[in-house]
């Protein structure tokens, strides 16, 4: 009896999302390299991302503990599935309550 109790404590831990209740960190100088690329404006390109994406995680904060750790989970797993993850990307999906198909880029 007490080898099942501490099995299934054992898979309870392994198979609990981790990351429930912590918000993510993305690397927004990355992504916003990305988008800004070769343009010829792509200081301004960049500027603009940074603080765009620098808001939204602002806006994410203040809610993450009010959205639900399913919509969480679903969501940090579609948006890090999706490559280039973001908070833009991230309250996208939140927004749709985590039942968004992608979170498609920019």
């Amino acid at each position: 009896m007490l080898r099942f109790l501490i099995l299934t404590s054992a898979l309870v831990l392994v198979l609990s999302p981790a990351s429930a209740g912590t918000m993510p960190a993305y690397d927004t100088e990355q992504v916003c390299a990305d988008l800004a690329g070769a343009s010829a404006r792509q200081e301004l390109v960049m500027r603009g991302c940074l603080d765009f994406e620098e808001r939204t995680r602002h806006e994410i904060a203040a809610a993450w503990d009010k959205v639900s750790a399913d919509v969480q989970v679903s969501c940090e797993r579609l948006v890090e599935s999706n490559g280039g993850a973001s908070y833009w990307r991230l309250k996208t999906c939140i927004d749709k309550g985590g039942a968004s198909g992608s979170a498609s880029g920019r």
